[in-house]
C-alpha cells in the first residue's frame, strides 16, 4: 500500500502506483462483480480499458477540471468510467437514481457537467432533466444494449488510446475528484467536494480497517463508502460484489452464492440481519463469513450482540465516517472475534465506534459554551484531518469552504462523548433531538432499547409536538415475522427501562416498514411524517 509520503501524488498515479508488478499474480481475478447481472471487470483490464475511456472522452472535448454525471444502478463499468475521468484530470459526481427531474437538473448545472452517463432504468428521467438544462450534454449509456441518441460504453473502449495525454499541473489539494451528495434528509442534498489529496488520505488509511480477500457490500454507488472500497481493493487484489439493486428477499441468496469473506452494510440493514435468525444459521453452518463491518452510523448494543451470539466465528468492525471527512475512527480487530466495546453513558449502553486513526484529531464541544468537554460528558464532535472536504460545491463548480473553521475544524453535528481510554461514542445528530419539557431526548436512546425486545425486528422514534410537554416520544415498530406484542407492553417495556423524559408519552404506532432515504439510512424526516399522518 501506500506511504506516508505519497499523499501529494495525484489521485490516478496514486491507484495506479505501481499497478502492473502488483497485479502480475491476479491479473485475471475479478474486481468488481454486478449483482444480479454477473458484469464484472478484472484487475488486468482495469487500467487498459481506462485509458481507452479517457482517450474516446478527450476525442469528445472532456477537458481537465470537466465534471461528469451520473445516474446508474451499474458499479462494474461506472468505475472504468470514473477511472477514465481522473486520469484526464476531472472529476466525477452521481446521484440517487430515483430522484426527480428538477434535481437532476439543478445539479448537472451546478457542476457544469456536460458528460452524463445513465442506463436503460435512468434514461427517461435524465432526458426530462435536460430539458432544463441550457448546455448541450453528451449522454453515455451502460448496459448490455445501447440507448438510441447516447454513446454506449463499447464505443469509449474501441478506441486505441492514442487520444490519452496525461493532465498537467495538477493542484492536489484544491482540484476536485469527487463530489459526493449528503443525504438531504433535512432539504436540498448538498454537493461535498474532495480534492485528490483528502481522496489519497482516504484510501491510504483504509488499510487501517481490517478487510478480507473479497466483500459483499449493500450500499449506494455514490456515496463515499463504495467509492472507498473500490479504490482501496484496487490496490490490494480483493474483489467487490456489489448488489446494485437492493432486495431483501433476495440478499441471503446473494451471500450464499458468492460466499463472500466480508460484508459491508449500514445499521439500519444490520438491525434485519441479525435478526434473519434461520438464513444466518445457514451462513454460520457453511464458515465463510469472517468479517462485518458496519458503517454509515452506529450499531445498537442489542443488535451487536445477536451478531456475535449467532455468528461466532465472525469479526464485527464500527466505523465512523461522513460524507464530509470519510471517516476518522475505527474499533479495533482481535484476533478472535470478540464483542464490540461498549460503555454506559446515562445509564444506557452504547457500542464504540473505536480510536481516531492516525493523522486525525476529534475534540467533544459543551453545546452551549463550545467549551472542551472531558470523559464521558456528552456534546459535539469535532473532526480534524487530511480527509476533510474542500467545502460545499456552488454553481459553476464554485466551492464554499465555511464547512471547516479557521482551525481546520469541522463540526460534525453529531453528539458525541470519549471514555478513558480514548474510545468515541457516536449517541445521535444534534437536529434529530428534541426537548421532553426541558429536558433533550436523543431518539437513538429509545431505539435501542425498543431494539431488546425479542418481538421487534426494527424501530424509529420521533417527538410528536405537545404543547403541554414540547413533544411527546413516539415509536414506529416493525415486528418480527409471525410475533405479536401490542403497543401497551411495549410502552411498559419502555419505562421499566428508562426514566420519564425518555418513555414512549406519545405511544407505539405497527408498520410494515420503516422509511429508507436516498443513502439507504433511516429517514427521520419521512418517519416523522409518518407518524403524523396517522394521528
Amino acid at each position: 500500500m501506500q506511504k506516508e509520503h505519497s499523499l501529494e501524488i495525484s489521485f490516478a498515479d496514486f491507484i495506479f502506483e505501481d499497478h502492473e508488478n502488483r497485479i502480475k499474480y491476479y491479473k485475471d481475478r475479478p474486481w468488481i462483480v454486478d449483482i444480479p447481472s454477473g458484469k464484472r471487470v478484472t484487475f488486468g483490464q482495469v487500467k487498459n480499458d481506462a485509458i481507452k475511456i479517457a482517450s474516446s472522452l478527450a476525442r469528445k472535448g472532456f477537458k481537465q477540471g470537466d465534471t461528469l454525471y451520473f445516474v446508474t444502478y451499474e458499479m462494474a463499468e461506472l468505475f472504468l468510467m470514473k477511472i477514465g475521468v481522473w486520469l484526464l484530470g476531472g472529476a466525477v459526481r452521481g446521484c440517487y437514481q430515483g430522484e426527480v427531474p428538477d434535481v437532476y437538473a439543478k445539479q448537472i448545472k451546478e457542476s457544469s457537467a456536460k458528460f452524463v452517463i445513465i442506463d436503460l432504468d435512468t434514461i427517461d428521467m435524465i432526458r426530462s432533466a435536460l430539458e432544463l438544462v441550457n448546455f448541450e450534454v453528451c449522454l453515455v449509456s451502460l448496459g448490455d444494449e445501447p440507448i438510441p441518441d447516447t454513446t454506449h460504453i463499447s464505443e469509449l473502449l474501441a478506441d486505441d488510446g492514442s487520444a490519452f495525454n496525461p493532465p498537467k499541473n495538477i493542484n492536489i489539494r484544491e482540484d476536485m475528484v469527487e463530489i459526493f451528495n449528503t443525504s438531504g434528509s433535512t432539504g436540498y442534498p448538498k454537493g461535498v467536494v474532495h480534492t485528490h489529496f483528502s481522496c489519497v488520505a482516504f484510501i491510504a488509511n483504509m488499510r487501517f480497517l481490517r478487510t478480507e480477500k473479497s466483500v459483499l457490500e449493500i450500499m449506494i454507488n455514490y456515496g463515499v463508502g463504495a467509492f472507498g472500497l473500490a479504490m482501496y481493493f484496487l490496490t490490494t487484489g480483493k474483489t467487490i460484489y456489489h448488489i446494485n439493486k437492493f432486495d431483501r428477499a433476495q440478499c441471503f441468496r446473494h451471500i450464499l452464492t458468492y460466499k463472500p469473506s466480508s460484508i459491508f452494510m449500514y445499521p439500519f440493514l444490520a438491525n434485519w440481519f441479525a435478526r434473519s435468525d434461520d438464513e444466518l444459521a445457514q451462513i454460520r453452518s457453511k464458515d465463510f463469513l469472517h468479517l462485518i463491518n458496519i458503517a454509515g452510523w452506529v450499531l445498537d448494543p442489542t443488535t451487536a450482540d445477536l451478531l456475535r451470539d449467532k455468528l461466532p466465528n465472525t469479526h464485527l468492525q464500527q466505523i465512523y465516517g461522513m460524507t464530509e471527512f470519510f471517516f476518522a475512527t475505527c474499533t479495533k480487530i482481535s484476533e478472535k472475534p470478540q464483542k464490540l466495546e461498549r460503555c454506559v453513558n446515562e445509564g444506557q449502553d452504547f457500542t464504540s465506534s473505536g480510536h481516531l486513526l492516525p493523522k486525525y484529531e476529534g475534540k467533544v464541544v459543551d453545546l452551549s459554551t463550545g467549551k472542551d468537554l472531558g470523559p464521558h460528558k456528552v456534546g459535539e464532535l469535532y473532526v480534524r484531518g487530511p480527509g476533510i472536504t474542500r467545502g460545499y460545491l456552488k454553481p459553476g463548480n464554485q466551492i464554499d469552504s465555511t464547512v471547516i473553521d479557521k482551525d481546520g475544524w469541522l463540526q460534525t453535528g453529531d453528539l458525541c462523548f470519549i471514555d478513558e481510554k480514548g474510545n468515541f461514542y457516536i449517541k445521535d445528530r444534534v437536529k434529530f433531538t428534541y426537548k421532553y419539557m426541558a429536558i433533550f431526548v436523543m431518539p437513538i436512546e429509545i431505539e435501542n432499547v425498543l431494539q431488546e425486545h425479542p418481538d421487534v425486528q426494527e424501530a424509529g422514534v420521533v417527538g410528536m409536538p405537545n404543547p403541554a410537554t414540547n413533544n411527546d416520544s413516539r415509536a414506529l415498530v416493525v415486528l418480527k415475522p409471525g410475533r405479536k406484542c401490542s403497543a401497551k407492553e411495549l410502552c411498559k417495556f419502555v419505562a421499566d427501562r428508562l426514566p420519564t423524559h425518555k418513555q414512549l408519552h406519545g405511544g407505539v404506532q405497527f408498520v410494515k416498514r420503516l422509511p429508507v432515504n436516498k443513502g439507504g439510512k433511516l429517514d427521520r424526516k419521512a418517519l416523522k411524517d409518518l407518524a403524523i399522518s396517522v394521528v
